[in-house]
């Protein structure tokens, strides 16, 4: 076992105190999408829930997110939770749009923002956001590298740093110990790849990969049924419907999250420039290479948490 992964789950343990009260909590916008990087932080979420005796009585995504119905669940010493991950300002609107929303219809309950990196291109919506989350008086946030920590710091007075949640699955994800002497090439297909991942320099024929090469048919039949069980659970508004897809898609979930970390741990060595890549690769203890992102989450990240770990470092053209 590695001290600094062993570290940084036990770091997650301080956001248990910002909870009112355990077997009262609402966790909104879980990912239901096969972005197995924001897989990893909902699986992480999940045992960190299971592992601190924390009881959710309402859990929503986007696509059956319901102001009404979170409204007759709530009492005063509910505490709402939203989802970690990387999708904090105005590049995944959606997601941004319910955070705003959840500020904004429900101030008398404490909302906690958990492990985000933030990032906004247009100033004026920053500013915009951030005047909808001043009004709340009690969120917290938790940022997950020192940038986003002093963007937050225009949201709320409470910002904290804090690892990603994937780090609660350290020790509990099932290990490939036939290792193949190969690297596995895991580079971004998305807005996101950077200058650093072109100037990396593979020979044209290396074979890469992306969470959408690991998708099976059998994930997207899976995806395309639950997503419309979701969307009639909101159209008729059922929440027997809704809790139905939400408990299918954890088990999913976790099926994900050990399918892929059986993957990572079976390579020599991983060279990845997606953020769950690397940190996939340390909860399972591979040898691993990061390459930034298009506006430094990665490298900030590694800077804040995976610099010490011993068989992980940081790409530089240098």
């Amino acid at each position: 076992m590695n001290n600094v992964m062993i570290d940084l789950k036990n770091q997650l343990n301080a956001i248990v105190a910002e909870i009112k009260d355990k077997n009262d909590v609402i966790y909104l916008d879980y990912p239901f999408h096969h972005n197995v990087g924001d897989l990893l932080i909902y699986a992480g979420t999940l045992q960190f829930f299971r592992d601190n005796n924390i009881k959710v009585k309402l859990c929503r995504s986007e696509k059956d997110f319901d102001l009404a119905e979170i409204r007759k669940k709530l009492t005063p010493n509910t505490t709402i939770l939203c989802h970690g991950g990387g999708n904090f300002g105005d590049i995944y609107f959606v997601h941004q749009n319910l955070r705003e929303q959840v500020v904004k219809n429900f101030r008398q309950n404490k909302v906690i923002i958990m492990p985000q990196t933030a990032h906004f291109s247009d100033e004026k919506r920053l500013a915009e956001s951030a005047a909808i989350f001043r009004q709340h008086p009690d969120v917290v946030i938790y940022s997950r590298d020192t940038r986003s920590f002093e963007l937050f710091k225009r949201f709320t007075d409470k910002v904290y740093m804090m690892p990603d949640m994937a780090h609660q699955l350290y020790g509990s994800l099932k290990i490939n110990n036939s290792k193949k002497d190969d690297t596995l090439y895991f580079l971004r297909v998305d807005c996101e790849a950077s200058a650093d991942q072109s100037a990396y320099g593979l020979p044209q024929e290396t074979k890469t990969f992306d969470w959408v090469d690991l998708i099976t048919e059998a994930d997207q039949k899976k995806i395309h049924f639950l997503s419309r069980v979701a969307k009639v659970g909101k159209k008729l508004n059922s929440s027997l419907i809704k809790n139905y897809a939400d408990k299918a898609w954890r088990d999913h979930t976790f099926e994900m999250a050990n399918r892929n970390a059986h993957l990572f741990s079976g390579y020599k060595e991983v060279v990845t420039s997606r953020m769950h890549g690397h940190i996939l690769s340390c909860l399972v203890d591979t040898n691993n290479m990061l390459i930034d992102n298009s506006y430094g989450k990665n490298s900030g990240y590694y800077a804040q948490w995976t610099q010490n770990i011993d068989h992980a470092r940081l790409y530089s053209q240098s």
